[in-house]
């Protein structure tokens, strides 16, 4: 992947997708699969959205049969299925439990009469998939066991608890990125820090966008027979110049990620304002999630507030008792612009389901809008919306490929042989986390980033004290991964900045190794390091 903003003007292109997140990218991918002419525009980098900000886990859709939703509950367990078989190496099994009591809908009959027609929905749901990634059925234990077992779930009226398996994904922002490899490999232009500043038209048909280029302030006229606004809390500035607009409200999510130790079991809880919160191991600390806002808020109301942190930790002592968390113990708060569904007092909840609107009925033509909250459906949504651009386009039908075809790195059927094997071949002079890490985040792939690092025993070295990064990695997403700042490196590319600010020493190091990839000054490598330190210091990440 190379960044040439050039090859954005030098032909219409069939599809350009506005939005960089998981959604623009899966969308870019399969249509580009599909043999249409496909760029991407993203204004910040690719993923930094709320795909950025999720709770790490690719769920079957449990919750979904609370309310019969049987349609989405049947989408979910396929989808996770399929990222199991064609990205093995970016997921693992995680067990989860969820304290009972004595109630109609919370109790041990409900819960066993929802296993039992999760067993009916999901009989398929290890058809294909690797034997270390096959998924046990759910199931209730008794209080005894539940107490024994999961030691951190609240024991006030206790009496049992439910437990099953969905994936945990390590290496978040990489299972992310995959998709942008997977859109340019076939042949999709993309480019980061690219804005959208408004369509351009010809009479009531949209053909292109006219567009900002953040790195040099440059303008680009980009030509498309159809746009997919897929910006997610923006969506409705780049409606707005049309006088359009996506009626999409929006509420604020938030996870927080801490220092405590967690650990190998994700555990649920509620708290007495009713919210259902999970504690989910990750990199060997605690992540929490998720807190929605009550009521609905405007697209740029990106920050959260500290009286909103406090009631969001408030909320998670009273659902784990046992927690104690006080705000030092968080290190990073994950924060997102969400689709909801608003009531007419105002209040929100989470949107069910992805939005999808064809502007056409509006009378503007070769404008199309997504927005969705699920990451885990994300591919089965870019499925839908591309045999809609088929038919939109007057395309011959072509068959969806992604569910089938590996993302790239995706070809390992068995990670641990795997490990075991890069482990006695690559290991001399690695740091001991760096070869599990590798493979999480590069797949079968890993070689080539390794490769890189032959005659540089510097790059061979961890980045930051307490994170398996080595500094090819940085190299890597300089030369072939699009990184063009700082923070795209050490927060999306790699997971130095996964659990909070690295640190001084690692920003400083980090900063000589991209910035003598991409020439620059003292000057400039000062900006980004101050840059990659405000990110950890403004409401979008809270240094502690």
């Amino acid at each position: 992947m190379h960044r040439d903003v050039d090859l954005l003007t030098e032909r219409t292109f069939d599809v350009l997708v506005v939005g960089g997140g998981v959604y623009g990218l899966t969308i870019a991918y399969d249509a580009a699969q599909r043999g249409l002419a496909v760029a991407l525009i993203e204004a910040d980098d690719f993923g930094s959205g709320a795909s950025f900000n999720h709770l790490r886990t690719i769920h079957g859709g449990l919750r979904y049969l609370q309310a019969f939703d049987i349609g989405r509950a049947r989408e979910s367990v396929r989808e996770r299925r399929t990222l199991a078989r064609i990205a093995p190496h970016a997921v693992q099994p995680l067990v989860f439990a969820l304290p009972l009591t004595r109630s109609l809908t919370r109790g041990k009959l409900a819960m066993r009469a929802g296993f039992l027609l999760d067993r009916v929905i999901s009989a398929g749901r290890n058809t294909g998939v690797p034997p270390a990634h096959r998924l046990p059925a759910g199931r209730v234990v008794s209080r005894g066991t539940a107490i024994q077992r999961f030691p951190g779930l609240r024991r006030q009226g206790l009496t049992g608890a439910a437990v099953w398996y969905d994936y945990e994904t390590t290496e978040a922002d990489r299972l992310t990125f995959a998709w942008a490899i997977a859109a340019a490999e076939h042949g999709a232009v993309l480019a980061n820090h690219v804005e959208a500043i408004a369509p351009t038209r010809d009479g009531r048909r949209v053909v292109g966008v006219r567009a900002r280029d953040r790195q040099t302030g440059r303008e680009l006229e980009i030509g498309a027979h159809v746009i997919v606004n897929a910006a997610g809390a923006g969506v409705d500035r780049l409606l707005a110049p049309l006088s359009l607009s996506a009626d999409v409200p929006l509420l604020k999510a938030m996870n927080l990620v801490t220092r405590r130790e967690a650990g190998e079991e994700a555990l649920g809880g509620r708290s007495s304002s009713g919210r259902h919160l999970f504690l989910i191991p990750w990199r060997g600390c605690a992540l929490f999630g998720t807190w929605e806002s009550e009521r609905t808020c405007a697209p740029d109301a990106t920050g959260v507030s500290e009286a909103e942190i406090a009631a969001f930790i408030g909320d998670l002592n009273q659902a784990f008792p046992s927690l104690d968390l006080k705000r030092a113990d968080v290190t990073l708060v994950h924060r997102g612009i969400v689709p909801a569904v608003a009531s007419p007092d105002g209040r929100a909840t989470l949107q069910g389901h992805e939005q999808i609107r064809d502007h056409a009925s509006e009378g503007v033509e070769g404008l199309m809008t997504v927005a969705g909250t699920k990451y885990t459906t994300a591919r089965g949504v870019a499925e839908r919306i591309t045999d809609r651009l088929l038919a939109k386009l007057q395309h011959a039908p072509v068959l969806c490929r992604t569910a089938a075809t590996p993302l790239p790195g995706g070809g390992l059927r068995d990670v641990g042989l795997a490990i075991a094997e890069a482990r006695r071949e690559h290991d001399q002079g690695l740091p001991t986390d760096t070869i599990p890490h590798l493979i999480a985040a590069y797949g079968s792939r890993y070689r080539d980033v390794l490769d890189l690092a032959d005659g540089h025993p510097e790059w061979r070295t961890r980045v930051a004290e307490e994170s398996p990064v080595i500094g090819a990695e940085l190299v890597w997403a300089v030369r072939k991964e699009m990184a063009v700042t700082l923070r795209d490196a050490v927060i999306r590319r790699t997971p130095i900045g996964a659990l909070g600010y690295p640190g001084d020493a690692a920003a400083e190091r980090a900063g000589r190794i991209v910035g003598a990839e991409l020439g620059w000054s003292e000057a400039r490598r000062r900006e980004e390091i101050d840059a990659l330190r405000a990110f950890y210091g403004s409401e979008n990440a809270l240094k502690t």
